[in-house]
């Protein structure tokens, strides 16, 4: 997958010098660079590629909508390195929002206690890199399309734990697309589409749901080297792919060399590490330890129904302890009977 934004080539620099510094404190920071109260102040006098350095411990809630970075993309970190948290109350707001925007990186803060620690609609360009999200209501991290969707994400080396503590069941660690039916449940409610998205090298356990959870409107995703632990599902499995039962024109998926482990499923279905229903779909090199009998590794649902979009192709994947490894008809509670076109190597 080849990223079209500068965002991504840029993205190893979000510890790059500070050009704005956004503090509360009445005590001078720099005599050099900048520095204003609130980040909305800071965006106002925005110059391309601008690295706005958070310096309080805590930091008040984050949004950003109709913003447009540039050539260059716009990184906000903190002064110092996991040094400032957004802290919100009662399960209730979003930590960071981002709406109708382009080109953000979003690197080594510390997110807790909202309904959703960080929620992405509408916009592309963005990056999520080394940030501490935990104790959430419902999702941590979740990218959607409403008016318009959008394309081009890199969510890398965060570390994602204890979701769902308000509403178990919406407690997914990252949640990509939506998942909306119309009201006779044909087809998903949201024609937009998000894509070009990679998740890697990310710590993800002690969710309330799904640790990865990619819906059919979401497309073109990798989803790599990931460490999936302590995952307590309501239904679908640690890693889901486009299980829903609707027709969707567009597809592309990899899930390659993650490691999952300690998958329950409290609704007493069968636990499973990872779900496809949708796209052409790899699944490679993925280690899944268990040691419950009732247990699936790799189970494909029967929501294949794009007949141009149903090969599954898996190789070298490996269950380690009890249960099945390999499904190819789950049926997950829907009336289709579309199964993939399989093939293994």
């Amino acid at each position: 997958m080849a990223f079209a934004n500068s965002t991504y080539d840029d993205a190893d620099k979000a510890h790059s010098v500070c050009t704005k510094i956004i503090s509360s404190s009445d005590k001078k920071i720099s005599n050099s660079i900048p520095t204003f109260s609130k980040l909305n102040f800071a965006l106002e006098q925005y110059i391309e590629g601008d690295v706005v350095c958070l310096a309080d411990v805590y930091q008040s809630a984050i949004v950003i909508e109709d913003f447009d970075s540039g050539n260059k993309p716009l990184i906000i970190r903190p002064l110092h390195y996991l040094g400032t948290t957004i802290k919100s109350r009662h399960y209730s707001g979003t930590g960071i929002a981002i709406k109708n925007s382009n080109g953000i990186v979003i690197d080594g803060l510390i997110i807790t206690g909202g309904l959703y620690a960080i929620f992405i609609q509408d916009s592309s360009d963005i990056s999520l890199l080394s940030n501490r999200v935990f104790n959430t209501g419902n999702q941590a991290i979740s990218i959607k399309p409403r008016y318009s969707g959008g394309k081009n994400y890199l969510i890398e080396n965060n570390v994602i734990f204890n979701t769902g503590l308000l509403s178990p069941q919406y407690g997914e660690g990252i949640y990509i697309g939506d998942g909306s039916y119309t009201k006779d449940r044909s087809q998903l409610k949201i024609k937009y589409t998000v894509s070009n998205v990679l998740v890697k090298n990310n710590l993800i356990h002690h969710t309330g749901n799904e640790a990865i959870d990619v819906k059919a409107n979401a497309y073109n995703v990798k989803i790599i080297q990931n460490r999936i632990n302590h995952i307590n599902l309501k239904f679908n499995a640690a890693i889901t792919i486009a299980t829903e039962s609707s027709f969707a024109p567009l597809g592309g998926y990899q899930v390659v060399d993650n490691v999952l482990s300690n998958i329950t499923n409290r609704s007493g279905y069968r636990a499973i590490g990872i779900a496809a229903g949708h796209g052409d779909t790899f699944i490679k090199d993925n280690l899944i330890i268990n040691d419950q009998d009732k247990f699936t590794a790799i189970c494909l649902f029967t929501t294949f129904l794009n007949p141009s979009l149903n090969k599954v192709t898996l190789e070298n994947n490996k269950l380690v302890g009890a249960g099945l490894a390999f499904s190819e008809a789950c049926t997950g509670g829907t009336k289709s009977n579309a199964k993939a076109d399989v093939i293994f190597k």
